[in-house]
């Protein structure tokens, strides 16, 4: 009994010790790949927590330098992961302002990345009541983007269910491409928010509901970032899609 108990105690002084050892080497890399020292990232960091067998950290009043629009603000991103587990991260926001011109918040914000060191993560994501702009248009959103041989070419994946607004709610799902100028970045959080002004189109087919599938591309259009849809029946679109201010119809 007294050599379970001896066993059990030094297990536990070992694993200890590899947490405090491992979480000090995760907060350094955090810091890292955020680019805190930059002039481009400002930001402030909480000690990590979550012993015995998570590493978290907080990050907070989050603000991102963009080249060609305002800067990306986050009030507060949650940074998790698992301390045996290298390979995948979980983000949580509740609010992220100035991504594509436009201010989105939700009651629920969860962003996975999982990958390895050949290719790039991928990276799904999972809203609840989502807000653009301060109005309700989503009661749940997901989309998934992985990577493919071309690194300037990820796949992409969208399914949503629309706020009860005019129309009721609505499913619809996008299956697609995003096409980029350069190699997608994910080596820091500057890289990774280059992608944006690498970004060169996302096209696909945007299937809602009983409506055939309809074209569909985004991509800048003179200063603003636009949503093209190519429909013979608009009308039947729901309205909540209709109204944003970013959608144009063929």
């Amino acid at each position: 009994m007294r050599f379970i108990i001896f066993i059990t105690t030094l297990l536990a002084f070992v694993w200890s010790c590899y947490w405090f050892i491992m979480s000090n080497k995760y907060s350094d890399q955090v810091s890292l790949w955020a680019d805190i020292d930059s002039t481009d990232v400002s930001a402030n960091f909480t000690r990590v927590r979550g012993f015995p067998n998570r590493f978290d950290t907080t990050i907070t009043d989050l603000e991102i330098k963009q080249t060609s629009s305002e800067p990306i603000k986050i009030d507060r991103l949650d940074v998790m992961r698992l301390s045996y587990d290298s390979s995948h991260y979980i983000f949580a926001a509740k609010s992220i302002e100035n991504i594509f011109d436009n201010n989105f918040s939700f009651s629920k914000g969860l962003a996975s990345a999982v990958g390895n060191a050949e290719v790039a993560p991928t990276i799904s994501f999972q809203g609840e009541d989502v807000l653009i702009n301060k109005k309700l248009i989503f009661e749940e959103l997901k989309f998934k983007i992985w990577p493919m041989t071309d690194f300037t070419k990820l796949n992409f994946s969208l399914f949503a269910t629309t706020a009860d607004i005019k129309d009721g709610k609505i499913d619809l799902s996008f299956q697609g491409q995003v096409e980029l100028n350069s190699d997608f970045n994910f080596d820091s959080l500057i890289g990774f928010i280059s992608n944006i002004d690498a970004l060169k189109k996302i096209s696909g087919k945007l299937f809602i509901e009983n409506i055939k599938g309809m074209d569909t591309v985004i991509r800048q259009d003179i200063d603003s970032w636009k949503i093209f849809l190519k429909s013979d029946s608009p009308e039947k679109i729901p309205t909540v899609i209709q109204d944003l201010n970013m959608v144009v119809f063929n």
